[in-house]
């Protein structure tokens, strides 16, 4: 016996670059679900989810590669910040503790 299997032919609709733009903002920055952008902006919920995951292996890795050569910050101490906690019940000092930070100045080499 021969069988003749035969694949159906689905219609292959190319996504816009600013649908995936719209989509990477509804999803990444607004914080939308992929179905409901999907739905809003009209295209199969397939579709948004790849280009939902090309957005985040490619687009969004690519951005935050330092491409400074030096990495390091130095820092500088300009001046010191303490802070004296009391606690006090009916007037009388129970606890006390200070607390010192540090003023310190990024700078970027």
């Amino acid at each position: 016996m021969n069988f003749v299997y035969k694949r159906s032919k689905r219609s292959y609709i190319k996504s816009s670059s600013q649908t995936k733009r719209l989509l990477a903002e509804l999803v990444l920055i607004q914080g939308l679900k992929i179905k409901n952008a999907a739905q809003r902006l009209k295209i199969k919920y397939a579709t948004a989810k790849s280009i939902i995951i090309y957005y985040k292996q490619n687009v969004i890795k690519q951005q935050k590669i330092c491409k400074s050569a030096k990495r390091c910050q130095y820092a500088s101490i300009k001046s010191a910040i303490s802070y004296s906690i009391v606690s006090k019940i009916a007037g009388k000092e129970v606890n006390s503790r200070s607390i010192h930070f540090l003023k310190v100045e990024v700078t970027k080499q």
